[in-house]
């Protein structure tokens, strides 16, 4: 059957994979590699899938007899060069840029602690390469009586899932739309911002998932036959919350993409006038921003206690891992810099005693109930000083005299340029 000449270019709708690889329809979409997979729409300029056949008869026809090529031979191009990334298959580029970023993370396990971690590959340059593992954060499981009180948040927060179960299936997959309602996201307009995000994402992906093995919790449902959930409970362990990583992780790494926008460096332009003092606020970034994002990612997080699948101190773990993580993300792409490495002491998550069948009132933050807040100051641009009991530093790792990766602060450069 004939087709218009026109037809090939539908080819080009595979651009729309783009959407996927934007993933602005969820966190979990945007992490699949096959998101950007969709980049391979352009093949579409091949034609049909009988392009193939076409193009041996098509050459057949016009090659002639072989003339060997002569000088000028294209160039070499120069060894593990940044700006050859531009080059590839944006599949390519995010094998790549995983490479770099999970071949520097370890774990480690201590079952008599109750406790896993996960540590930084400090590399210094030479052949063979000296390398020493440095904290990052580490986690101590909650104790069954911490799930069991919390179980009462379960029951309290199933009244609100008629009210925002439109929000709890669209963010089944992720919840970067929502975040993106806050920053200008596009697949044009901010293509290595989409594809920087991704990278975050499938980071926290990999990392969180390797933690949840270790942490090895059970899920609400497994506590009583009351929960109910809404949604199908996922079937990996329950501590710490993907999507509370996922959402506080890309929430970080936006602002602190917005932060360093050129425009925010313009001493003529801020985007606001700085709040007076006393509080350190940046000088040219409305924190707003700041707290719009980590609000929206702290809803993404209480919304899968709504739905039934994950208790608060999931939430507050994975809200820690996120901002650690994030900031990690961050300091691996501007080189020499530094970052904190934390504890989650789950065992020491405030609790009501779910023995006692009317314990006092406890007031929030210390009710049991997750609080962002209590982790992240907006306003301070950075970790809650002093941190609640749960959440304590280590020690700042420095990354000076660390191999350097070459491809994520390509990617950043590129991300950040898209911030005028």
């Amino acid at each position: 059957m004939a087709t218009s000449p026109q037809a090939g270019l539908a080819g080009l709708a595979g651009l729309a994979g783009l959407s996927g690889q934007a993933g602005l329809a969820g966190l979990a979409g945007l992490a699949g590699l096959a998101g950007l997979a969709g980049l391979a729409g352009l093949a579409g300029l091949g034609g049909t899938s009988a392009a193939p056949d076409a193009l041996i008869r098509n050459r057949d026809g016009v090659v002639g007899p072989w003339d060997p090529p002569n000088p000028p031979w294209p160039f070499n191009l120069n060894i593990d060069d940044p700006n050859n990334l531009k080059r590839w298959d944006a599949v390519v580029r995010a094998t790549i840029i995983d490479y770099e970023m999970i071949s520097r993370i370890g774990f480690t396990a201590n079952p008599g602690g109750q406790q896993v971690a996960l540590w930084h590959l400090k590399v210094a340059p030479g052949a063979p390469p000296v390398p020493t593992y440095q904290p990052l954060i580490d986690f101590v499981r909650p104790t069954d009586d911490i799930f069991r009180g919390q179980l009462k948040f379960l029951d309290q927060y199933a009244d609100l899932r008629a009210d925002r179960e439109g929000e709890i299936v669209s963010q089944m997959s992720g919840g970067l739309s929502f975040l993106g309602s806050v920053t200008y996201l596009h697949p044009e307009r901010t293509k290595w911002t989409i594809e920087l995000l991704s990278a975050v994402l499938r980071l926290a992906s990999y990392a969180e998932m390797r933690v949840k093995q270790g942490m090895s919790c059970r899920r609400p449902l497994e506590f009583s036959p009351q929960v109910q959930p809404m949604i199908q409970t996922p079937a990996h362990g329950s501590l710490p919350s993907g999507h509370s990583t996922e959402s506080f992780a890309c929430a970080l790494v936006l602002l602190r993409l917005l932060q360093a926008s050129p425009i925010n460096q313009h001493p003529l332009s801020p985007i606001i006038a700085p709040p007076p003092p006393p509080y350190p606020y940046p000088p040219q970034i409305d924190f707003r921003y700041g707290q719009q994002l980590m609000r929206i990612a702290s809803r993404i997080a209480v919304n899968r206690t709504v739905a039934g699948v994950h208790f608060p101190v999931d939430s507050a773990c994975g809200c820690l891992f996120g901002l650690t993580l994030g900031e990690y993300f961050v300091q691996r792409c501007i080189t020499g810099a530094q970052y904190t490495s934390w504890h989650f002491k789950g065992d020491q998550f405030p609790n009501p005693n779910p023995a006692v069948i009317n314990p006092p009132p406890v007031a929030p933050p210390d009710d049991g109930d997750f609080y962002w807040n209590s982790l992240f100051d907006v306003q301070g641009n950075g970790n809650q000083t002093p941190a609640p009991p749960y959440a304590t530093t280590a020690s700042v790792v420095s990354l000076q005299n660390d191999t350097p990766s070459i491809a994520l602060p390509w990617l950043w450069r590129q991300a950040l340029a898209e911030w005028t």
